[in-house]
């Protein structure tokens, strides 16, 4: 039994130790080249930057929030499209008309 619970253990311990190695590409804190999704729906918007391996917040909504996210428009975005970093803010609303 000892023997058995010491092979799980090593093949755990390799199987993290393999997959470590990957993950530095998509880690939060490695800049990514940001894209430019101003003008794109929101929900396309960020398919793209969870691709790239980007995270966002979403700034907007009106009184109500973002309940369908297809709804509404990015009108905005900081920092720069071309720029390397790890986050992007998201300036959203209904239509980008006023912007």
């Amino acid at each position: 039994m000892r023997a058995a619970l010491a092979i799980v253990r090593l093949v755990t311990v390799a199987a993290v130790a393999a997959l470590a190695p990957g993950c530095a590409a998509h880690s939060p804190t490695t800049p990514k080249r940001v894209p430019d999704v101003t003008g794109e729906r929101l929900d396309v918007a960020e398919n793209r930057l969870d691709d790239v391996g980007l995270r966002y917040d979403t700034i907007g909504g009106g009184d109500f929030g973002i309940l369908v996210r297809s709804h509404w428009v990015v009108c905005d975005q900081e920092p720069e499209p071309g720029t390397r970093d790890t986050r992007v803010e998201l300036y959203v609303e209904r239509d980008c008309d006023d912007w």
